[in-house]
């Protein structure tokens, strides 16, 4: 950024030490899926999607953490495009990824898996179209925040982005027509078994959307993989013995803490002392006054418990069928 060769240093190396940790994770998700039994549903595209367009932007990170070549493209549209790769790359198709596989767990119903691949397609080539262009054309010396170029020879890699611009704009709306397709559809997609993806883990043991309590008993725990264990040796599901489950309240404090914090921080920033003075004190007092709130707390009755319990095991006993002598209790 021009700040001297001191601060170029500085990140410079905490550059290239970021890429070690960031390395570390791409090896092992990719050691996850290495001999596994890996089913191309959505979930997984957005996340392959993801490892691929990370790694690259990862890459180019690299080669911008050394000073002499950073000098030369730090204000390019070099940059811009190793930026888009992470941002888009490593936070919004990892972003995909994570709505559609919890999607059918927070509301009962998956997505739609035809507009989702609509989508998923668009969104992938639209922006390998969009952002690859740039690294030539920032190889080649263009810098950014400029509203136009004299030289004829870079036409045919702007027109290639905005192409893939406009591709990207199709993939964006084909995710809000999932969206809407899947609200319309919700009865035909409606997750019943709590389990849509056949998953290890036991969060899928529970009913789509699960109740508030989460788990009516402390499930007994065999296996790293516990659902995946439990299914394999034929479960059970408890249908007595509930008791009264103790719960949090909801509580404002949070919010109201964290809006005043951020009250506080602005009047800070550009020395607004006496807001950020009374900011501080109304903080202090939102903190004594969630301390001294006792009414925190209450209890979900059994029998409401037993009535949730047995109709979601109702459900699931069309849905799978325990196969070995050995039970295990969720």
């Amino acid at each position: 950024m021009g700040s001297g060769a001191s601060v170029n240093s500085f990140f410079g190396i905490t550059t290239m030490i970021i890429s070690i940790p960031t390395g570390a994770k791409i090896f092992n998700w990719l050691f996850t899926m290495y001999k596994g039994r890996i089913r191309f549903e959505l979930p997984m595209m957005w996340t392959i999607a993801f490892m691929v367009t990370f790694v690259i932007g990862g890459m180019t990170g690299v080669l911008l953490a050394v000073p002499p070549a950073d000098f030369v493209l730090h204000n390019s549209l070099f940059l811009i495009a190793h930026f888009h790769n992470v941002i888009i790359g490593g936070v919004l198709f990892g972003l995909f990824a994570a709505v559609n596989f919890w999607f059918p767990k927070a509301f009962g119903y998956k997505l739609d898996a035809f507009w989702g691949k609509v989508s998923f397609w668009f969104w992938v080539i639209g922006f390998y179209l969009a952002f690859m262009p740039l690294y030539v054309l920032g190889l080649m010396g263009v810098t950014r925040r400029m509203s136009q170029f004299d030289d004829p020879s870079l036409q045919i890699w702007f027109q290639v982005a905005a192409l893939g611009a406009g591709l990207i704009a199709i993939g964006i709306a084909a995710q809000l027509i999932q969206f809407y397709v899947s609200f319309k559809k919700r009865e035909q997609l409606k997750d019943v078994t709590g389990d849509p993806w056949d998953g290890r883990t036991l969060e899928w043991s529970t009913s789509s959307p699960p109740p508030d309590y989460n788990f009516a008993f402390t499930p007994v725990v065999y296996d790293n993989d516990a659902w995946a264990d439990m299914k394999a040796h034929g479960y059970q599901r408890p249908t007595s013995g509930f008791v009264d489950v103790h719960m949090p309240k909801n509580t404002a404090a949070g919010f109201v803490l964290s809006a005043i914090s951020a009250m506080v921080g602005f009047a800070l920033i550009w020395h607004m002392w006496l807001i950020a003075g009374i900011g501080f004190a109304a903080l202090l007092v939102a903190v004594v006054v969630h301390t001294f709130n006792y009414k925190r707390d209450y209890y979900i009755k059994a029998a409401t418990v037993e009535k949730t319990e047995s109709g979601f095991t109702e459900k699931l006993k069309q849905s799978f069928k325990p196969h070995a002598p050995e039970t295990r209790h969720v």
